[in-house]
C-alpha cells in the first residue's frame, strides 16, 4: 500500500487545478499574452493525462520550441525521489492518534468505506491521510480503474525541457503547495469528502468533458464544469486553491515582461477559467490576450 500511495501522491500532487463546445476555427489551450512588442505564452495543463492523449496538441510543441524558459506551478519531485515522497506523505498525513474517520459523520464514513471497497481498499489503509490526500488518491484509483492514469502535460514538457537544457522556473514552492493541500478540507472534513465522493460517482463522464474542453481551449466549458461547482459547493477551497493563487502568480508572471527571454507559463487549466482567471486578471491590467488556433505556426 505504501508503494501505491507514493506513486499516486507524486503523480497527483500537482493536481491543484481541478471540463464541449464548437468553434468556427479550432482553438487551443495556449494563449499569447502581449505588452507592446514583448510577449509570453500561457497554457493550460491537465496534470494527469491518459497515454492515448499523447502526443500533445501541436500548438504546445510549437510554442515550447520558441521559448527559453518553461514556468511551472511548482518543482514536484520525481517518483524515484523516495526522500521527497516521504516528506510529502508525512505532511499530508495526520499526527499519530488522529484519524480522518473520527472527523466524519457516520453517513459520510460509510460512503467513503463503500467507495474504497470498490477499489479493493479499506478505510483503515487511508485513515491517517488528510482529506485532500484521500481525494487525490481516490481520483487516481478511479483513473487507474478506467485505464486513464498517465503522465500529465507538466511532466511531459518538463522532461523535454531537461533534455533540451531549457531553463525551468516555478510560481511557488513545493512546501507552499503542501501547506495549502494540508489545509484543504480541514474546516469541515465530512463536507469535503462528501463533495469528492459525489464527483467520483460520475467521474468518467466528467473527465472526458475535461479533456475535451482542454483540447478545444474552451474556458467557458471549464468554468461551467469546474469553477462554478467549486464556488457553489466549497467557496473556501475555491478561494484558497484558485483565486488567491492566481492573484499571487499575477505579479510573478508580470516580471517575465521585464527580461529578454521568452517564457511558457504552464498552469492547471482551471486557473485560466472563470471571473478570477489568470487570463482575466492580465486582461484587466491592459495586456493583450490572443488564443492560438491549432493550425497556427
Amino acid at each position: 500500500m505504501k508503494t501505491l500511495t507514493r506513486h499516486f501522491l507524486i503523480s497527483s500532487v500537482a493536481a491543484s487545478g481541478l471540463l464541449t463546445s464548437g468553434f468556427g476555427a479550432a482553438k487551443s489551450a495556449v494563449w499569447q499574452v502581449s505588452k507592446g512588442d514583448d510577449y509570453i505564452y500561457i497554457a493550460g495543463s491537465i496534470h494527469i493525462l491518459p497515454p492515448k492523449e499523447l502526443p500533445l496538441p501541436v500548438e504546445f510543441n510549437q510554442v515550447y520550441k520558441q521559448v527559453d524558459t518553461l514556468v511551472l506551478e511548482a518543482d514536484v519531485p520525481a517518483p524515484c525521489d523516495s526522500s521527497a515522497q516521504l516528506t510529502m506523505l508525512k505532511t499530508l498525513s495526520y499526527q499519530a492518534g488522529e484519524t480522518l474517520s473520527s472527523k466524519l459523520t457516520a453517513k459520510v464514513k460509510q460512503q467513503l468505506e463503500e467507495q474504497l471497497n470498490r477499489y479493493g481498499m479499506k478505510l483503515s489503509e487511508f485513515d491517517s491521510f488528510r482529506p485532500f490526500l484521500v481525494s487525490l488518491l481516490m481520483t487516481s484509483l478511479e483513473l487507474q480503474k478506467q485505464s486513464l492514469l498517465g503522465e500529465g502535460v507538466d511532466s511531459y514538457l518538463t522532461k523535454l525541457a531537461k533534455q533540451d537544457d531549457k531553463e525551468l522556473a516555478f510560481l511557488e514552492t513545493l512546501a507552499f503547495q503542501l501547506h495549502l493541500f494540508k489545509q484543504l478540507g480541514s474546516q469541515d472534513e465530512s463536507a469535503f469528502i462528501e463533495s469528492q465522493l459525489a464527483q467520483i460517482s460520475h467521474y468518467q463522464h466528467h473527465y472526458a468533458a475535461l479533456l475535451d474542453a482542454w483540447r478545444n481551449g474552451d474556458m467557458q466549458a471549464m468554468n461551467t464544469l469546474t469553477i462554478m461547482p467549486l464556488k457553489e459547493h466549497d467557496l473556501l477551497t475555491y478561494n484558497m486553491l484558485i483565486k488567491q493563487r492566481n492573484l499571487t502568480w499575477l505579479s510573478k508572471i508580470e516580471r517575465y515582461f521585464t527580461n529578454h527571454q521568452k517564457e511558457l507559463v504552464l498552469v492547471g487549466a482551471a486557473h485560466l477559467a472563470g471571473d478570477d482567471s489568470l487570463l482575466g486578471l492580465l486582461k484587466n491590467k491592459g495586456y493583450a490576450i490572443k488564443q492560438l488556433n491549432t493550425d497556427e505556426e
